[in-house]
């Protein structure tokens, strides 16, 4: 991490949900009530940069408490691996540096 890079914390504490997941990204990034996404399309468009990130895509997020999250949220469809993996996916796809932790 540079100096100039942003730093975004989500606290996996607060979540238990996939709504909660949107909920508590968008309060990281943009605020109480802020948005980041919806779904898993929407947050890679939000990753890209421009909705509350730095334009020039200088930032990282750390997820504290993931394994919180990680038993809170479970596994899904018995075909498609839990959410909080599809969420790192995309963070890998879209070239977002995220720490859990």
């Amino acid at each position: 991490m540079t100096g100039d890079t942003v730093r975004y914390e989500i606290d996996g504490s607060a979540i238990s949900s996939a709504a909660d997941f949107y909920a508590e990204i968008g309060r990281a990034v943009n605020g109480p009530g802020g948005y980041f996404g919806s779904n898993l399309d929407a947050l890679a468009d939000c990753l890209r940069g421009g909705f509350g990130t730095p334009e020039s895509g200088d930032f990282e997020f750390v997820w504290r408490d993931s394994a919180t999250t990680r038993a809170q949220l479970g596994v899904s469809a018995a075909d498609e691996p839990p959410m909080i993996d599809r969420v790192v996916e995309v963070f890998s796809d879209v070239g977002v540096p995220l720490t859990l932790s």
